[in-house]
């Protein structure tokens, strides 16, 4: 019997609720320094005027993404912004990578002058010339 007043037990943290899109980010997020090294030392670069795509692959069968604005962007609040507008391009286009991919994103100070659209166009670019695009049949 229920008493009055009393609350169900409230589910496991986690279980039954959607993820929030920071959560989700989380996860496919480079954060160790040697994971940017090896990224950088094994990997491939290609190059836009506002950033560089740097590409490894990685055996973990998803794509992680690491995004670096050095202090030559600007003042913090400058690299912060060119570190949100990597983020929120990258994604945009995170559904259409290939998994297997270590992929760090690197601000240039051009960055700062353009909208959110251009730089995920630059991304779609680079992404495509170092052929880590998926068809539309691969990605559903």
């Amino acid at each position: 019997m229920e008493l009055e007043g009393e609350r169900p037990p409230a589910p496991a943290p986690g279980v039954g609720q959607e993820r929030s899109r920071s959560a989700r980010w989380r996860q496919v997020r480079l954060r160790r320094s040697a994971d940017f090294d090896r990224v950088r030392q094994e990997g491939r670069a290609w190059s836009h005027p506002l950033l560089v795509l740097v590409a490894a692959p990685n055996p973990v069968g998803m794509v992680r993404i690491g995004v670096v604005a050095g202090r030559r962007v600007g003042t913090a609040v400058a690299r912060n912004r060119a570190r949100r507008l990597l983020r929120e391009a990258a994604r945009h286009l995170y559904p259409r990578l290939t998994p297997g991919w270590d992929l760090v994103l690197i601000a240039r100070p051009p960055i700062l002058t353009v909208k959110e659209p251009q730089v995920e166009a630059a991304l779609e670019q680079l992404a495509r010339e170092a052929g880590l695009l998926q068809t539309q049949e691969e990605v559903r």
